[in-house]
């Protein structure tokens, strides 16, 4: 979206109307067996007698549910919606974003349809459309759910100021530490080798495993490592995750693209003498032909996957999952044997830092319009229906896991899911649009096969994640009209730098031309402003 274009639309718009939702009467079959009083103690204990009685009309415009292109079926058929129509004595209408999400967003605000509750994929988003008028702070209203507030980690609350004021809740809960270092222990044993700890000591087990027929066929069809190069042409930090290079970088202590602040001043990465370093190790890679060819054309993590399976490559970073059933069986196809994957800490660089990846930043966030705050009633029970969202220990197994008897079982208390061979999830997918609510540490809801190993990866990577406070926060800013020329640049450039197109030597020259033609001290300046704003900086 424009931002013209939606500002066009807002200004277009008197925020009067709600969208009235057309519910039925169904019994709720579903219900846990917590009241809603038990529920939203904050909301039951300062709301009137006769607000807390009275049944309001919700409306949520839902885009971080994990189904958004699934039709909700009608509320006889969803036995959750029943659930929480009764615990909180209101109507939902929850209308699913998906992927043009702004068009329909901005349809409903022109239609004088401005939803109750609103939620947003990415703190951008919702700055734009704070900013806009359509969302509400929230900072007197949460004195009255002081226990909401609490739910969340506060690392995950504090994306959630914007210039001094709370204007939404974290929403979805990313999972951190998600991909990892795999080796191939299979030739990492038949080659003698022991696992790599430096770069120097990593590049000697790539070049093995490349030129030391680990797989044992006789011929030369294997490779070090594989990595990939992202739509977006960068190298380094990306929307797209990680994808290979990135923890190459980490290992000197840096990251394209990626925005830090040391002693109390913002530092770019891109024009650091350590990325220069990383470069050239890079470089050495490729020259030393370790790393798979393909890496220019593998843009998706489907295609990344794809070399695991195959078992072509010994080094590479993938998903922690990687050991389950389901992935296992990927690899036995495809390549007709399993190889012992194992998961590594990252290797040490050569100053010290063993780095993996960055703690998830909290993008997706929930509000209220400045419509819902008309009506102080509708307000609070708003605001109750968020907090039962995430602080309701009963309902959480319905919001998460779906169905009783359906989709999980409960034994003894402890849930657990039932095999999705056993039914048609077809039916019921559309249930993971309330699931956006689950832990980012719930087992039950990623149902592992191999909890001992899945969950012993996922510690090793947790242990080693960079604390992030700071991207992608300031890349929204519009007022940098040279932001992606200068992005496109560097991503350039770094990739010249190690496909040898570009030699290193001519480093001070890029360093030269980010800070004259592409204004990247004026970019410094406007984070710090920025971060200044938001509090992250004094």
């Amino acid at each position: 979206m424009k931002k013209n274009h939606a500002s066009a639309l807002l200004s277009m718009t008197v925020l009067l109307g709600v969208v009235a939702a057309g519910c039925s009467k169904a019994e709720n079959t579903a219900s846990p067996s917590a009241s809603v009083a038990a529920a939203s103690s904050g909301a039951t204990q300062t709301a009137k007698p006769q607000e807390a009685d009275k049944k309001y009309k919700i409306s949520f415009y839902n885009t971080i549910g994990y189904r958004l292109t699934t039709p909700m079926p009608a509320k006889e058929q969803d036995p959750i919606r029943q659930m929480i129509e009764k615990d909180n004595n209101m109507d939902l209408d929850m209308t699913m974003g998906g992927e043009n999400w702004k068009d329909k967003l901005n349809l409903l605000i022109s239609s004088n349809q401005i939803p109750d509750i609103v939620s947003f994929p990415d703190r951008a988003s919702a700055i734009k459309y704070y900013d806009q008028g359509l969302l509400t702070d929230l900072d007197d209203l949460l004195k009255e759910f002081p226990d909401l507030p609490k739910a969340f980690d506060p690392s995950r609350l504090e994306p959630m100021k914007y210039k001094g004021h709370t204007i939404g809740l974290p929403a979805s809960e990313a999972v951190g530490g998600v991909n990892g270092w795999w080796i191939n222990n299979t030739w990492l044993q038949k080659l003698n080798l022991s696992i790599p700890t430096n770069p120097q000591d990593l590049l000697n087990v790539m070049k093995a495993f490349t030129f030391n027929d680990p797989d044992g066929n006789g011929k030369n069809d294997t490779y070090g490592f594989v990595a990939m190069l992202p739509k977006d042409g960068s190298l380094g930090y990306s929307t797209s995750g990680p994808v290979g290079f990135q923890q190459i970088f980490w290992m000197f202590g840096v990251q394209p693209n990626f925005v830090d602040v040391k002693d109390g001043k913002v530092v770019v990465y891109n024009t650091d003498p350590k990325t220069k370093e990383a470069l050239q190790f890079i470089k050495d890679m490729i020259d030393a032909k370790v790393v798979d060819p393909d890496w220019v054309t593998i843009d998706d993590g489907l295609k990344r996957d794809s070399k695991m399976y195959q078992g072509k490559v010994g080094i590479m970073i993938n998903d922690w999952r990687r050991s389950e059933p389901a992935e296992t069986k990927k690899m036995q196809d495809a390549g007709g044997s399993v190889p012992d994957w194992k998961q590594i800490a990252p290797p040490k660089g050569p100053y010290g830092d063993q780095i993996l990846d960055v703690k998830p930043f909290q993008q997706s966030l929930i509000g209220l319009s400045k419509e819902a705050m008309k009506d102080a009633g509708k307000a609070k029970r708003a605001m109750q229906f968020i907090q039962y969202l995430y602080t309701n220990k009963d309902a959480y197994p319905f919001l998460a896991y779906g169905i009783k008897d359906k989709s999980f079982t409960v034994t003894n208390g402890t849930p657990k899911l039932i095999d999705r061979s056993t039914y048609n999830e077809k039916e019921i997918e559309w249930r993971y649009n309330y699931a956006f609510v689950r832990k980012a540490t719930d087992s039950v809801y990623f149902d592992f096969q191999k909890p001992d190993i899945t969950n012993a990866n996922q510690k090793i990577n947790t242990s080693y994640l960079k604390e992030n406070n700071i991207n992608p926060r300031v890349f929204d800013d519009p007022s940098d009209p040279m932001a992606q020329d200068r992005l496109k640049y560097a991503n350039e450039m770094m990739l010249k730098f190690v496909t040898g197109k570009e030699p290193l030597a001519n480093w001070d020259a890029y360093v030269k031309t980010l800070q004259d033609k592409f204004k990247l001290n004026d970019a410094i300046a406007n984070y710090t402003k920025q971060l200044q704003g938001d509090g992250v900086l004094k």
